[in-house]
């Protein structure tokens, strides 16, 4: 029986090993090694604060039921409390104490900062207001592979895809050793990616053609592309914002046609049949890092690195897959 992608499973094991994603490609071209260990379930990355925070304001704007149980599965790590004594103890009975809210952790009070400018900019609101659909789904095909993507907000009216994003800073630029060149965040963090596959396969499902067409059309510049809308909130102490528009077909093709030759290896790695390459420094290599010589002074500058080694520890469990 084939996998059925639904609401509740999308970010199960079997959503990952059954679709490609963004945050999965990605992942391989980071760290072969680190990414396979995730889907084999060697290694689970730290939650870390910032991306706690953003799926925070994320779910506000998905509304108040999800922004509830988001706030109630993580009230710990949101909610100030301290217990204070409701009724004194006697001779005979003990203290009552209860334990109250008194605040919420400074991220926390800054998301809900950022919320407040996004809901008080008239632009921005009147994104939020729009029909639409919150987190929804949608499945189809980057060349033979089958992929999955979440749109935060997705108005079939306006033909738009609208994603939140909380930014350190949304002007600030960093450089690209490879590219050698500055870039903004939207280049860094690689959403002009994330738009041409989220592009493609909304295309596929809304004019019902397959990838190959969509890909032709996109090539000849006839296709009927969505608005890619990110709506940017800054992290600053005032916060930023903006709304950007990321359609740009030039760039949706380049990163399709480099994305396609790597496709190959990635399944192949997923299905246990080639070993995946260590990046040598991410968190994963570290860890499970052994030294087997020593290394020229030089070997210490990217340019010097030696080739990526093999993960072997991965080779224990293709039979799995």
């Amino acid at each position: 029986m084939s996998f059925v992608l639904t609401d509740d499973n999308y970010y199960s094991d079997g959503a990952d090993m059954e679709y490609m994603s963004c945050s999965q490609f990605q992942g391989f071209m980071e760290c072969e090694a680190k990414q396979l260990a995730k889907l084999q379930g060697r290694w689970q990355d730290e939650e870390k604060e910032a991306f706690l925070v953003g799926r925070y304001f994320h779910s506000y704007f998905e509304g108040k039921e999800a922004y509830e149980k988001f706030c109630q599965k993580n009230f710990d790590k949101i909610f100030k409390t301290k217990e204070v004594t409701v009724k004194k103890a006697t001779k005979t009975t003990p203290a009552i104490k209860e334990t109250v809210v008194t605040g919420k952790y400074a991220p926390f009070e800054m998301a809900d900062e950022m919320i407040k400018v996004a809901e008080n900019d008239p632009l921005i609101k009147q994104i939020i207001d729009m029909e639409g659909q919150n987190e929804i789904s949608m499945t189809g095909y980057i060349g033979e592979t089958k992929w999955r993507i979440r749109m935060d907000k997705y108005i079939p009216d306006m033909n738009w895809i609208v994603d939140y994003k909380t930014v350190a800073n949304i002007w600030e630029t960093s450089y690209n050793p490879v590219k050698q060149v500055r870039q903004t965040f939207v280049e860094a963090y690689g959403y002009l990616f994330r738009a041409a596959v989220y592009s493609l396969i909304e295309c596929q499902n809304r004019l019902e053609i397959t990838f190959d067409e969509s890909f032709r059309q996109l090539k000849e510049g006839v296709l009927d592309l969505p608005n890619f809308i990110l709506v940017c909130i800054s992290k600053q102490k005032h916060p930023d914002k903006e709304v950007v528009r990321l359609n740009h077909e030039q760039e949706y093709i380049k990163e399709i046609e480099g994305l396609l030759p790597k496709l190959y290896r990635y399944n192949m790695i997923k299905a246990g049949r080639l070993l995946p390459k260590r990046c040598g420094v991410c968190d994963y290599c570290r860890a499970t890092k052994v030294l087997d010589k020593i290394i020229p002074y030089y070997e210490l500058m990217p340019e010097f690195r030696g080739d990526k080694e093999d993960d072997y520890a991965a080779e224990s469990m293709a039979e799995t897959f």
